[in-house]
């Protein structure tokens, strides 16, 4: 072979690989991920629901069980999703900070949530919870064309804290708007009331109970071994990967690698972006850093502590009471919608005992079982998710419960079927039901 085929195809051979560097690089991963914020939060990496649900009016009419009617509806809701709060700000700066050398973010800027935002709802969270009242209008259409606004039939209850209060108005605007006599639109203003929170053993449970606070918020060892096992076999890894691949100097802090995957949620949340924080991370590095906020909510507000499975029992028995009176004949309410927490939420469901996974929230979990979760705050409690309670009478009286979250149908523990008789429900739950919430919080 002469000269010029040995350089004619020595050119051919780079041509070759300039074209098809996958064969160079079939192991390694890209610098930097590519994916749409839409591709992240339809496929639930977030505490957001997709758009196609949190916004659609094509909503099914419910169809009532034979010889029974819907005569009350109990709502327990999330409120809409919100910008960071103080130390979640004050991380992201954080991060800032440790990227601030990095030659990947040197175009990034810094962060644009500041303190004085602190718990504001954004736009979307705003919109969120109206969606809720125009889909609960149309889900619940036969029982609410028979309901006129009235502050003793329609009670609005919230936590004592203004973005809880703004999700509650929003929904009222959904649902009673052009039913109203104000203003162009006929809104319909509504009566919305809170206990103050230092006194709120409903909604604001937590922050009311000193025994969960000292034994479970604080000084749960168990809890803290896990956090700690898995900041050193899975956190400080990654980070050191991220450094290293990063250039970040100083080296990342392990405990900062969770946050990376918060600011790469409130970025998509409120900025549509994933060009950012969120390409840092591949999909399965998202799963990892996220375990570690899924392993707070499992320990400090579901299964992962048995004081869990008792703190929603004074909402419980709120919620009996109410419903006796109103079959006894002595109350007119016929709708008890109150507003919360995401916390709230996963307590109330915990105390039904319902939404289990099959594994429990820990450190040693294998990244399959992670994905295999199906009932995390991502797809549960959510933003602006929402917890139905259905009352059913018959002409004789008889009366059926139904539960339904995020407007699925969910069979209790215990239970027969879907629809629960009440007097069933009430049995399974007796140890729960009339609870002394005081005594059961009191500590040491």
């Amino acid at each position: 072979m002469n000269t010029y085929n040995i350089l004619y195809s020595i050119f051919v051979f780079y041509l070759f690989l300039s074209y098809n560097l996958s064969l160079c690089s079939e192991h390694e991963e890209p610098f930097l991920y590519k994916r749409s914020p839409d591709y992240l939060i339809n496929n639930r990496f977030f505490e957001i629901e997709p758009e196609k649900s949190a916004f659609s009016l094509d909503v099914q009419t419910i169809d009532y069980p034979d010889n029974y009617t819907l005569k009350q509806l109990y709502l327990l809701a999330r409120h809409g999703s919100r910008k960071p709060f103080i130390p979640q700000v004050q991380a992201l700066n954080q991060l800032d900070k440790a990227f601030a050398n990095a030659p990947v973010a040197k175009e990034w800027g810094k962060s644009p949530f500041t303190i004085e935002e602190n718990y504001r709802l954004g736009t979307r969270g705003k919109l969120e919870s109206y969606y809720d009242g125009l889909q609960s209008l149309k889900r619940y259409k036969k029982f609410w064309k028979n309901v006129k606004y009235d502050a003793d039939v329609v009670k609005f209850q919230t936590a004592d804290r203004f973005w809880i209060s703004q999700s509650a108005m929003a929904y009222a605007e959904g649902l009673f708007g052009g039913a109203g006599p104000i203003g162009a639109c006929k809104n319909e203003p509504v009566y919305i009331w809170s206990f103050p929170w230092n006194q709120d053993y409903f909604l604001e449970m937590y922050t009311n109970c000193l025994r969960w606070n000292e034994t479970v918020l604080n000084n749960f060892t168990y809890y803290i071994e896990q956090t700690y096992s898995y900041g050193n076999k899975t956190l400080a890894p990654l980070a050191e990967k991220l450094t290293k691949k990063y250039n970040i100097n100083p080296p990342l802090d392990p405990l900062l690698v969770p946050s990376i995957y918060t600011y790469c949620d409130f970025m998509a949340l409120h900025y549509n972006r994933a060009d950012t924080w969120c390409a840092l991370l591949s999909d399965d590095e998202h799963i990892l850093a996220r375990h570690y906020w899924n392993m707070r909510d499992y320990f400090q507000y579901s299964y992962g502590h048995p004081l869990n499975e008792k703190m929603g029992c004074a909402y419980l028995t709120q919620f009996v009471n109410s419903v006796d009176d109103y079959l006894n004949g002595t109350s007119r309410m016929v709708a008890d919608l109150k507003f919360a927490h995401g916390f709230t939420e996963s307590l109330v469901l915990t105390t039904l005992g319902v939404f289990k996974d099959k594994y429990p929230t820990t450190a040693d979990l294998t990244l399959e079982k992670m994905k295999s979760f199906k009932y995390t705050q991502q797809r549960v409690t959510y933003w602006s998710s929402t917890i139905y309670f259905e009352i059913y009478t018959s002409p004789s009286n008889d009366a059926l419960l139904r539960l339904v979250v995020n407007f699925e149908p969910y069979v209790i523990p215990g239970c027969d079927g879907e629809y629960c008789k009440w007097t069933k429900f009430k049995s399974i739950f007796s140890d729960k039901i009339n609870c002394d919430f005081e005594k059961m919080c009191a500590y040491p």
